[in-house]
């Protein structure tokens, strides 16, 4: 795990967003990360997956599906451009996100609720988001005690999904 970790750690200061514009997404196996329940890992331009999920991961790159995750992935990359291209920058103020909804249940809504996956949720399935991205969108979807909002949707991921691409 500290090998993975270790290697992780120098993505950071390897490339900016910059450098990975106009390049198809590395995809990375790793056995320890993402952590267990998510898929995918946008980390410095790469798409990181876990090894037990290969398989699995290898059959949905052949589908639409990939191609959806892929576009998710992308607008995270978009979005560090705006954190003055530098990964630590973005990845600070993504912590910052996911910190500031508190630590009460349910923890999965700080992960979904946050501006940065509320805009790639509502608009992974638009393959043009990204062509002309500034970040001006991402106001949009900051939210004022988002976990209560997030319990009054429902409370589950697919809920909150389904009502940010309705904004």
């Amino acid at each position: 795990m500290f090998k993975e970790l270790w290697t992780l750690i120098n993505m950071l200061f390897q490339s900016n967003p910059s450098s990975i514009l106009g390049k198809d997404l590395e995809v990375v196996v790793m056995k320890h990360f993402p952590f267990k329940g998510y898929k995918w890992l946008m980390w410095c331009g790469r798409m990181v997956c876990r090894a037990d999920n290969e398989g699995k991961i290898q059959k949905e790159m052949l589908t639409t599906k990939f191609a959806i995750s892929k576009n998710h992935e992308r607008i995270h990359l978009m979005q560090a451009l705006t954190c003055n291209d530098s990964w630590v920058r973005y990845y600070l103020s993504y912590l910052w996100e996911w910190l500031k909804c508190g630590f009460l249940a349910p923890m999965s809504a700080n992960y979904v609720t946050s501006k940065y996956e509320s805009e790639a949720y509502a608009n992974e399935d638009d393959c043009t988001y990204c062509n002309d991205y500034d970040g001006s969108n991402l106001p949009k979807y900051t939210f004022k005690n988002r976990k209560k909002l997030y319990k009054q949707l429902g409370g589950t991921s697919k809920a909150w999904k389904a009502y940010v691409k309705s904004l």
